[in-house]
């Protein structure tokens, strides 16, 4: 670990990195955005369509929704059925980008088995592709010319610029290769001038030991629990968790084995109180933007 981010984390008081703070500082910027959009009687909507009933994409979707009522944002739902025809989902999507007052999209993936995801997603208007989901959007993501990222991918820049991490000329280990986390969150991470290292689950034990020992910064988005133990971490280094697993007895633990690695690193992210709630912000944060741009 560099001295810099040493005497970062010296001055901290606890070495959990709550998302609650971040998450309540850009919803505060928000907050003065929507208020000098309704002066121009621009009222921001988000419109969300789910297939099925999800209970994770359920409890997602209140969240949203309560957050950005407090925000002052609206939204509109497209709730269909699992068994939703394809002609009819690309219909949905069509009334998306055909509404004016709709400003952007969340739409919950993967689909149902049977519906063409390459077909759906690209359908929607890359001027209400809030997530970056569409193939023009990652392609801005890729050539650094992206407006929106992932909004996993940017929680996971906001909390370590929040908590002044530095990330220029320090070396960050993403583990996981997603288009939705691992890939767009390493162009985030290049960005800033950090050096950057990835690995995946065919990377082995060994070479993941290796890879850790000579990283300051790690993200941790592989979708499995306890992907990330004791025999990876190190003193010195910053841990962001990004998972979000259910486990048998509905307990929401994170990829990384946080009981085993939080006395060890020298700051981390919780799972549940973590990435989550700065997710939700940076949705939103796009989403009024797209409103501030587009009217």
């Amino acid at each position: 670990m560099s001295q810099k981010i040493a005497n970062i984390i010296s001055d901290r008081a606890t070495n959990i990195l709550y998302g609650k703070e971040v998450s309540e500082k850009i919803e505060s910027e928000i907050s003065s955005k929507v208020a000098h959009l309704n002066a121009q009687n621009i009222t921001p909507m988000l419109a969300i369509l789910r297939i099925g009933e999800n209970p994770a994409d359920m409890a997602y979707e209140n969240a949203v929704i309560k957050r950005a009522s407090k925000l002052g944002i609206s939204t509109k739902q497209f709730a269909l059925p699992n068994d939703v025809s394809q002609s009819e989902v690309l219909g949905c999507i069509d009334q998306i980008n055909d509404d004016d007052k709709i400003h952007g999209a969340l739409i919950f993936r993967p689909f149902p088995e049977g519906l063409d995801d390459n077909l759906i997603r690209n359908r929607l208007a890359a001027s209400k592709d809030l997530d970056a989901i569409t193939d023009e959007a990652l392609a801005l993501v890729f050539t650094g010319k992206a407006k929106n990222y992932p909004c996993t991918a940017m929680a996971c820049f906001e909390l370590l610029k929040h908590y002044k991490i530095p990330l220029s000329g320090q070396v960050v280990l993403v583990l996981g290769r997603s288009l939705v986390i691992g890939k767009p969150v390493s162009m985030l991470m290049q960005r800033e001038n950090a050096t950057v290292i990835m690995a995946h689950s065919k990377t082995s034990s060994d070479q993941l030991k290796k890879l850790s020992a000579a990283s300051d910064v790690i993200i941790v988005a592989t979708g499995r629990p306890d992907t990330f133990g004791k025999e990876y971490a190190q003193s010195g280094q910053i841990i962001i968790d990004v998972g979000m697993n259910r486990t048998d007895d509905g307990r929401l633990v994170g990829d990384v084995s946080f009981d085993e690695v939080a006395d060890v690193v020298d700051a981390i992210t919780p799972v549940p109180k973590g990435v989550g709630s700065v997710t939700t912000a940076c949705l939103l944060k796009q989403l009024v933007e797209s409103a501030e741009k587009n009217g």
